[in-house]
């Protein structure tokens, strides 16, 4: 049988450049496709394009039988308030995808989780023993980790289901840090504190390499956090993001606490009023850039022997070179 495995989430950030790394090492891959923009991405990346959703899965169904890995990175993620959206994609997209895969014969499920669902207070270097009492308050964040409970719980002998948990990803043509660059070009961006708490964070190439490890070596049932290995002080780090995007940030700040507060006001008016825009700060911002999290990706590295394919610093050396084409 042929190495095929298939792919959600392909047309994102991350698809775009996992996908052919995985093309690289042998794999045919088959990603999800929900329109014919994503189609043509998913195919300029390398990967044959399949027609569907997360709530459509009829075109899928054939090609999963004949793949032997599923990696599941697809969800929805914004600022909004809007929780049936995220419940919608995250958990029900995911419980569709598990009965299908299962339903294939598919022999491993790779889900991109996200180290924030233990999110909610400060983090210090954690690892997987580490439980959290509540799931997180953000819609995100809470359905990421309400999806990875259920692929866990699908894990059979015969139908290994893994969750790697990577923290903030990052890398060149990240449409996430959109916002942070148009604020900072404008003079309009802020630091939430004083910026010297720690934030783990992950190159998109360093997941790619932890993705390929866990095909190989992840146990079923298991939870990997995976990291650049590395930590900074959030400011250093996204102060040099920046400069290699050609961009002073400046030192401007506002307190955690002020910040929190003006983002809960607005936070309960948008409920109030159900409206369906993003907010302009949201409390889930101000845990992002204000809290420390910090993650140890101690187990990743010994059970599936994973290891950095970029260091930081050649990392930020990608942003500096592709900053000045």
């Amino acid at each position: 049988m042929a190495n095929n495995l298939f792919f959600t989430g392909g047309s994102g950030f991350v698809g775009q450049n996992v996908i052919p790394q995985l093309l690289d090492s042998g794999w045919t891959v088959y990603a999800l496709a929900r329109s014919e923009n994503a189609l043509k991405k998913v195919e300029a990346a390398g990967a044959k394009g399949v027609l569907g959703s997360l709530s459509d899965l009829k075109n899928a169904q054939q090609v999963l039988e004949n793949c032997q890995i599923v990696i599941h990175g697809a969800a929805y993620m914004d600022f909004s308030y809007n929780y049936e959206k995220f419940y919608e994609v995250n958990v029900r997209g995911t419980k569709r995808l598990l009965t299908a895969a299962k339903r294939a014969g598919v022999k491993k499920f790779i889900y991109i989780g996200a180290a924030s669902v233990i999110n909610g207070k400060p983090i210090k270097n954690v690892d997987e023993l580490y439980q959290p009492r509540h799931l997180p308050r953000d819609h995100y964040s809470k359905t990421k980790a309400l999806a990875e409970k259920l692929v866990l719980e699908a894990n059979l002998p015969d139908f290994a289901t893994i969750a790697l948990r990577p923290p903030a990803i990052w890398g060149p043509n990240n449409s996430h840090y959109d916002d942070m660059l148009k604020m900072a070009k404008e003079g309009k961006w802020m630091w939430i504190g004083d910026g010297t708490h720690t934030l783990s964070t992950i190159h998109v190439d360093n997941l790619a390499a932890a993705i390929k490890a866990a095909i190989d070596k992840g146990r079923g049932g298991q939870i990997y956090y995976v990291t650049d290995g590395e930590q900074r002080p959030l400011k250093t780090f996204f102060t040099e993001v920046l400069r290699a995007e050609g961009i002073e940030p400046g030192d401007r700040s506002l307190p955690r606490g002020l910040a929190l507060a003006i983002a809960r006001v607005v936070e309960f008016f948008w409920k109030l009023f159900r409206l369906k825009k993003r907010p302009p700060i949201a409390p889930v911002m101000i845990y992002l850039m204000g809290t420390e999290f910090s993650v140890n990706d101690r187990k990743a590295r010994s059970e599936l022997g994973y290891r950095n394919a970029v260091s930081i610093d050649d990392g930020l050396g990608q942003l500096k070179m592709r900053s000045r084409i």
